[in-house]
């Protein structure tokens, strides 16, 4: 295939956009984009943290379990051991001996042999891999499941000869050759190689054998098995239609896994083929191949490929034009933003997002996601709306506001999380007579998506200080669950915005008597009592201090309400409360735990 001299020089652009890329690739993923609260972050406050902590006595009690007779019991303990050296539980590697016991012992039960090499695992016990070898090819198959795939990863030598005898021996079991077939790819034993490509070629053999064979065959070599390839992607059949359509099928996605590391132009070419055929799962898996060697060589595909009903073909085929991004590209990968695939469109975004970094695919990304914001389309009018207001696009402002009256709760919650995050003045008018409406609604029902969209209405009436909307935020002070637990946490925290520096009126004591609410039916919300703290701090209502102090005397400090409190006493005072220390807590209830043990 001749490829577009275009495609293989670096422009400046394509060079500009390949180093962000390379460059946000070596940051920590950023945080994906959703439509979250600020409040939560707003003030920041931290949770002591915890240490896991136990008491010494676990360790014999549970070691005096396992060399008890019942069954049972040892196989509880077996277990209890695996789980608690996963959670953190430390210097329970004196219990390997007698789990090794257990294991090669003829007399145990096959549910404690399970749950002793399943604990010698979890403790890494690789000294433990003769043992562990032997029990897995003299005892049942489920245990060979679980401790063969372990074997591979620590390349216990002796499990390849074991692996290879049984690609020979056509009285193995399925899942037993299908084992060995992934262990010698593990491992990469060349020695296998022969054999597993005759499988691969072997139409007698069942279609998931051969598939296996294949997969291992392509990870043992990168080279000489194009011809291979080509006979089995363009073979044909003599039998009845249906059969020899499926024959087919499998001949060609042996075809593609073959090539899994090959990469010369005879392997591209034949990719490239692949890469356009009618069953789904073989171009995806063509696509993927030719964007690991390439993404240039997608290119010239992707147009058609992501028009394709499969989720999988549009995703691998989008990746090229990711990978290998121009202005004119952003237009294709926008449409994607409406795809009915909800993995799709969010990779899509997240992607967009990425690339308007670059100073030339910041403006075609914008007016890309613009146009989906403009269709009638709910899925693209949700990414574009999170898009856009990710990269402070303020001219999506106004249409932001017409889609609040969307009936679909994705839009609903995107538009409003949208308009607030903008903080464009103009559509506050249309913000609050949407907030109104949908409190009166409220009132007789709660659909979804209202209590997400007018919390996020209200943060951005805060955040812009909006003194008309105070009259309606202030319906949300009472206690009252109609009213939803977000939109009065959001109300409450907005009106501490509205009056910042300014205790005078009577916001303070209402919001001193959400703190101290001895309801208990229903109780007044932790989230209410926190914003109405932070809104007296903000406020500097100094006149509330000692009833703050009271309230937080009797909490343990370890609630986020109770610290949130002492933040709010901080910010009026000046005082500095000590940090808390971390927590000691235990990693879990065990199924046998010491009388008196320490929690």
């Amino acid at each position: 295939m001749r490829r577009h001299l275009s495609d293989l020089l670096l422009s400046p652009l394509l060079f500009a956009a390949c180093l962000v890329l390379s460059l946000l690739a070596s940051e920590p993923a950023c945080a994906e984009i959703r439509p979250e609260f600020l409040m939560y972050s707003d003030p920041e406050v931290q949770l002591p943290g915890t240490v896991k902590s136990y008491t010494p006595r676990l360790k014999a009690l549970w070691l005096d379990a396992l060399a008890r007779p019942e069954h049972d019991m040892q196989r509880q303990a077996a277990e209890t051991i695996g789980k608690a050296h996963q959670m953190g539980v430390s210097d329970l590697e004196e219990a390997i001996p007698q789990l090794e016991k257990l294991l090669v012992a003829d007399g145990s039960h096959p549910a404690t042999r399970f749950a002793a090499a399943r604990a010698l695992i979890a403790l890494k016990s690789q000294q433990s891999a003769p043992r562990l070898f032997d029990a897995a090819q003299r005892h049942e198959s489920e245990l060979r499941q679980l401790i063969e795939p372990v074997l591979a990863e620590w390349d216990f030598a002796p499990a390849r000869a074991a692996w290879l005898a049984r690609l020979h021996d056509r009285s193995s079991r399925q899942r037993d050759t299908v084992l060995a077939l992934r262990g010698l790819a593990h491992v990469r034993e060349v020695k296998a190689f022969d054999m597993v490509r005759q499988m691969t070629l072997d139409r007698q053999l069942r279609p998931d054998l051969r598939l296996e064979a294949a997969v291992t065959a392509g990870v043992l070599v990168e080279r000489d098995l194009e011809p291979d390839a080509a006979r089995l992607a363009k073979s044909a059949v003599a039998r009845t239609a249906n059969a020899a359509q499926s024959l087919l099928i499998v001949d060609r996605l042996c075809a593609v896994r073959l090539l899994a590391r090959h990469a010369s132009e005879q392997a591209r070419t034949l990719l490239v083929e692949l890469a356009q055929d009618a069953e789904p799962s073989i171009a995806a898996a063509a696509l993927a191949r030719l964007n690991e060697i390439d993404p240039s060589l997608v290119l010239p595909l992707a147009e058609v490929a992501m028009s394709r009903p499969d989720p999988h073909v549009r995703r691998h085929a989008a990746e090229s034009y990711i990978q290998r991004p121009t202005p004119e590209r952003m237009s294709s990968l926008g449409r994607l933003l409406d795809d009915v695939h909800p993995t799709v469109r969010g990779e899509i975004r997240e992607a967009l997002f990425r690339l308007a970094a670059v100073p030339e695919l910041g403006n075609p990304i914008r007016v890309a996601a613009s146009h989906e914001l403009s269709r009638d389309s709910w899925r693209g009018q949700e990414q574009a709306a999170l898009l856009l207001a990710a990269l402070d696009h303020k001219p999506a402002a106004g249409r932001l506001a017409e889609l609040l009256e969307s009936p679909r709760p994705e839009v609903m919650i995107a538009t409003a999380w949208g308009l607030r995050r903008l903080e464009v003045a103009e559509t506050l008018p249309a913000m609050l007579d949407k907030a109104r409406r949908q409190t009166e609604i409220r009132k007789k029902a709660n659909p979804a998506g209202l209590d997400e969209q007018v919390a996020h209405l209200c943060e951005g009436f805060g955040r812009m200080k909006y003194h008309a909307a105070e009259p309606l935020l202030r319906d949300y002070i009472p206690l009252n669950l109609a009213m939803g637990i977000h939109s009065r946490g959001a109300a409450i925290w907005a009106l501490g915005w509205l009056h910042e520096g300014n205790p005078e009126g009577d916001l303070p004591e209402l919001f001193i008597g959400r703190v101290l609410d001895p309801s208990t039916f229903p109780p007044e919300l932790d989230l209410v009592r926190e914003f109405s703290a932070v809104s007296i701090a903000r406020m500097k209502a100094v006149a509330q201090v000692k009833a703050l102090q009271d309230f937080a005397k009797p909490r343990d400090g370890y609630e986020r309400t109770s610290l949130v409190v002492r933040w709010a006493l901080t910010q009026l005072t000046g005082e500095q409360f000590p940090i808390s220390p971390p927590r000691a807590i235990s990693p879990g209830l065990w199924f046998l735990e010491p009388v008196g043990a320490e929690k």
